[in-house]
């Protein structure tokens, strides 16, 4: 029997497809949303966290927003599990993404390149890396 997960407000609990959609839909969001605020505003995006901008740097998170929005496409397409043979490498290189990102920050936070204002979205990426490899199909 395949898990399942509560539907708030209901008592029938959400199969591991509308988890899935959720999931993939909220990663999406925030690449988005990641990707436009890296585009438009480097500098505001690098100060919650306690870096100072400058131009190379607002250069390279302008890369970062480039391959966040090139990521777009095939995160959306994983939304639905019906190509059997692309989604499990998409699901699976969106994990590695999420813990990778969040190793790389955690290691600047502990040598103080940024501040504790990036936990939260260190914790969030962990937590949705585990959620992603949890919804990869078993072989």
């Amino acid at each position: 029997m395949e898990p399942s997960v509560m539907k708030e407000g209901s008592n029938e609990p959400m199969t591991k497809e509308q988890v899935n959609k959720v999931v993939i839909t909220f990663v999406v969001f925030l690449f988005a949303v990641s990707a436009i605020g890296y585009l438009i505003f480097p500098s505001a995006m690098l100060s919650v966290v306690g870096i100072k901008s400058n131009d190379q740097m607002d250069f390279l998170v302008r890369t970062l927003a480039a391959a966040f929005v090139a990521l777009i496409p095939g995160s959306w397409s994983a939304r639905n599990r019906g190509n059997a043979s692309l989604y499990p490498s998409v699901i699976f290189g969106l994990a590695i993404y999420m813990f990778l990102s969040s190793v790389v920050d955690f290691h600047a936070f502990l040598t103080h390149i940024v501040n504790s204002t990036s936990i939260p979205s260190i914790l969030l990426r962990v937590v949705l890396g585990g959620v992603l490899l949890w919804l990869m199909p078993r072989q």
